[in-house]
Formats: C-alpha cells, structure tokens, sequence
C-alpha cells in the first residue's frame, strides 16, 4: 500500500500557487534567505520527521531539488502529490530544511521498499544527513528489502548504500534494472543507472 494520506488533505490551488517564486527560485528571496541559513550551520544534529502534506512542505522539497542536482526541480502542486502518494521525510537541522527522501513500499507483502529519492543540501553534505534520512525510511518498513538505483558515476550515493547496508546489518548486491520498473526506482532508464537490493537479515519482532 503506497498511499495512506486522503488526497482531501492536498490544499486548493490558492495556497501553493501563492508560494511559487514569480522569478524563479534563484532570484526568489525567500530562497535566498533560506540558502544564507543553509550556509550558516555548524551543528550536525539533524532531526527527522514526516512531511505533511501542505504547501510549505512542497515549497521546502522544491527549494531543496533546486540546490540538489540532477534532481527534477517539481512545481509545489507536484511535490504536495507526492507527499500523499509516497512516504517523504524531511531533515532538519536547527530547524531548517537541509534533506529529503522519498520511498515507497511495493504492493505485494513481497516487494522490497523503494527508495526514490535522497536530497540532502551540499552545504551540509557530510554530517550523517543522507544516512539518517535512509534510516528513518526503513525503519518504517522492516520486514522489507530494499530497492534502489545509482548512477555509475555517483559514487556518493552508493557509499551511502552501502553504509546503510552495514548499518542495519544486511548485504548489498547489484540486480537486473529489469526487475523492476522505473516508476518505482524514481529514475528514467536510458540514464546509466544499477538497480541494487540491500538483503536483510530476518526480522526480528
């Protein structure tokens, strides 16, 4: 079951029409304001909590898909549709947005969680934000494996996995792209991704 928030929560289009920046976000102060923040912080405590489903929120995901390349850069209305459809988490560090991960849980029992998206600033990048962002993720699904895909190139991101893989106690292992659609990955084909499957060991309750 991937969707367990009633699109009745979405806002009419008032309230997200009214935070897309006019001029773009790179000339959008409020982004900039936010950016200055992001800049300013030396803490690493990040917190985790569960996106909700209001304008603000998609306004947070699009500010941070800005920064993030080659993420998709979605509108607010976008970003509120995902925010209903799949589970997206939301990092934070002394109260600003810094991170977020999309994921979502196959239909069948079976099915590994798929793991779609991980955004975390570049500013911030290196304080645990990714991992911490993953492991929230999982937790929410543990009698899962899970589902993701990596760019040859990145190889950050499948440091992350892999980190995440030891974190949890599993093993890692590349699969066939083919096994699973690329809706449910998040990612176009044709772009040089692998798929990969973290195994995990039994659940245990």
């Amino acid at each position: 079951m991937t969707c367990w928030k009633s699109q009745m929560q979405l806002h009419n289009a008032n309230d997200y029409d009214g935070l897309e920046p006019p001029l773009g976000l790179s000339r959008d102060p409020e982004f900039l304001r936010w950016a200055t923040r992001v800049q300013a912080i030396s803490s690493s405590a990040v917190s985790i909590r569960e996106a909700s489903p209001v304008p603000l929120d998609g306004r947070r995901m699009k500010d941070l898909q800005f920064v993030c390349s080659p993420i998709s850069v979605r509108s607010i209305e976008e970003n509120l549709s995902t925010i209903v459809e799949c589970l997206v988490l939301m990092a934070e560090i002394d109260n600003v947005h810094v991170g977020f991960c999309v994921s979502s849980p196959g239909v069948q029992d079976s099915d590994p969680l798929f793991v779609q998206v991980v955004a975390v600033a570049p500013d911030v990048q290196g304080r645990g934000v990714g991992l911490a962002l993953l492991a929230a993720a999982v937790q929410r699904e543990p009698r899962r494996d899970i589902a993701l895909a990596t760019q040859d190139d990145n190889v950050a991101a499948r440091s992350l996995n892999e980190k995440l893989a030891k974190s949890i106690g599993a093993k890692i292992r590349k699969v066939s792209l083919s096994n699973y659609r690329g809706s449910d990955l998040g990612i176009q084909r044709g772009l040089g991704y692998r798929a990969w499957v973290i195994q995990r060991p039994p659940f245990e309750p």
